[in-house]
């Protein structure tokens, strides 16, 4: 199989690798062209050209990974000055380093007609999705995108015993019964997002329940309720839009402010100290 033949099967497959591609390179550079693929385990498919360099290479492949973001890397086959990497060819090489299949994973606990319409937007945002509920009825594949991944379990402890969570795992909560049950579950585990789709009588009522319970409070502010952003929605299809602009809020880190406020400086404290309480 060639090296981006494998490339695009890892990427279907959502298993993480860097791209490392030589974009200039002067004097006598070990190759003046070529691709590597850095495993997360840090094997190499494809070569740059060996030596100190492509060791270099590696590990900064290796750093791009563990954060998630593409860089470029230049390396100077000198023992001394600004970015020697310990050699003495004399070339000097630049290095586009971009990093792949670490697509977030959605998981919606509940297959009513929120998570439906949640489902369908994130498959357009490249998220990998996991669906999983204890009614076969709300579960059918017509009503999910064609990749998302559908869990049918006898108890929703069953069904999250069944599932891996991590830093890059997004969870939306929305059953009709079973809320309290799978909060209890997922609040101690690894995410980077958890919301609950509830009225605020409901968060407050499961978070006295949660404390009273033995549930740190302080573990219970992690937990996005009630979820997604004020825009007046209504109907699944504007209730997805509220909740998916929330997690991309947390996925992109930024302020989740009106792109004029931001333009103009503002900060979120100071247009909260304008909003009416």
């Amino acid at each position: 199989m060639s090296l981006f033949a494998e490339a695009a099967h890892m990427e279907k497959q959502n298993i993480p690798f860097a791209m490392a591609v030589i974009t200039e390179s002067k004097g006598s550079a070990p190759r003046h062209a070529g691709q590597m693929m850095v495993l997360s385990d840090g094997n190499i498919l494809g070569t740059i050209g060996g030596g100190m360099m492509e060791r270099k290479v590696i590990e900064e492949a290796l750093l791009a990974l563990q954060e998630g973001k593409s860089r470029v890397f230049h390396g100077r086959m000198a023992r001394q000055g600004k970015d020697a990497v310990g050699s003495d060819c004399g070339g000097a090489i630049s290095v586009f380093i971009s990093v792949h299949g670490v697509r977030p994973k959605l998981v919606l606990v509940g297959g009513g007609h929120v998570n439906r319409a949640i489902a369908q937007v994130a498959a357009r945002l490249n998220f990998t999705l996991l669906v999983t509920d204890i009614h076969a009825p709300n579960l059918q594949p017509r009503d999910f995108p064609q990749e998302a991944k559908l869990l049918l379990s006898s108890s929703f402890t069953d069904a999250l015993s069944q599932i891996t969570f991590d830093e890059n795992t997004y969870v939306v909560i929305a059953t009709n019964s079973n809320d309290l049950e799978v909060i209890n579950i997922l609040i101690h585990q690894p995410f980077k997002y958890l919301g609950l789709l509830a009225s605020r009588r409901k968060v407050h009522s499961f978070t006295q329940q949660l404390v009273a319970g033995g549930t740190p409070a302080a573990l219970l502010t992690s937990l996005h309720a009630p979820i997604g952003f004020d825009i007046g929605a209504e109907t699944p299809e504007e209730i997805a839009i509220s909740v998916m602009a929330e997690i991309l809020q947390v996925k992109n880190n930024t302020s989740g402010l009106l792109m004029n406020c931001a333009a103009r400086g503002f900060t979120t404290k100071q247009v909260e100290a304008e909003i009416p309480a």
